[in-house]
């Protein structure tokens, strides 16, 4: 009786935080992979043949997985993908790649790998025009979501300012505290942590505290006032700036 052909494995090219946690799910799921970057050339064993470079060996692959930054997606795909050979997926939230389909995983990702509970709750985000997320990443059981293709540069957009600006704004917050007053960032990270819990309740319209959902003005005022006299004129403008958004909405939460 003959046996069932293996499925090839993958090739991961990159070595950032973003290859580094999908380099771990992967293992996790006992996906073969062999990983590239620059930097090291082949991470472990190469594939068969030992090629040096990934692109001499492209038809030992079932999937191409780039993990490479935005700006350099567009050129490594045209130079090397080609119709017949694997399927290449890349990860960014903003691009549309001729020649590659994109997953986009809806995550910010540090640079130690995560508790293994945490990888297959993780959403992706794929292109409606393209092949359903199943189908690009198979063995991945994750949620996803499909999107319009033209759509991804606002999606993109709401992502990094939800998370990366909100991230600025916590580091800068802690900063000042300790620098100011010596107050330990451990000491007020359950208020991080709170306001997180916050928003992923039930009642997360309801999230938004303090003098902004009471329109409290003359306390707004004061926080401004004071920004400004410490010369924090950077803050000072965020505050004014999302006060003037969020007016509407922070009257409706308080009445």
């Amino acid at each position: 009786m003959g046996q069932v052909p293996r499925a090839k494995p993958w090739l991961l090219l990159g070595d950032g935080q973003l290859a580094l946690h999908l380099r771990t799910y992967l293992r996790q799921l006992d996906i073969p992979c062999h990983q590239w970057s620059r930097r090291q050339g082949w991470h472990e064993t190469p594939p068969p043949g030992g090629a040096p470079e990934p692109t001499a060996a492209l038809g030992a692959f079932d999937r191409v997985l780039l993990a490479i930054r935005d700006d350099a997606l567009a050129d490594f795909v045209s130079r090397h993908a080609t119709s017949e050979g694997p399927t290449w997926v890349h990860f960014s939230g903003s691009r549309r790649i001729e020649g590659a389909w994109s997953a986009h995983p809806l995550c910010t990702f540090g640079p130690e790998p995560y508790e293994p509970a945490v990888y297959p709750t993780i959403p992706f985000v794929v292109e409606s025009e393209g092949p359903r997320f199943d189908e690009l990443l198979p063995g991945l059981g994750n949620p996803s979501v499909a999107i319009p293709a033209a759509d991804k540069p606002l999606y993109h957009a709401l992502c990094v300012a939800a998370g990366n600006l909100t991230t600025l704004l916590w580091q800068r917050f802690f900063a000042e505290l300790e620098g100011r007053w010596g107050i330990d960032p451990e000491l007020v990270a359950p208020y991080l942590c709170q306001i997180a819990a916050n928003l992923q309740s039930a009642d997360r319209q309801r999230a938004l505290t303090g003098p902004i959902a009471r329109a409290d003005r003359e306390t707004i005022d004061q926080n401004v006032e004071a920004l400004d006299a410490a010369h924090l004129d950077d803050l000072a403008q965020i505050y004014r700036v999302f006060v003037d958004s969020t007016q509407p909405v922070a009257r409706e939460t308080a009445a």
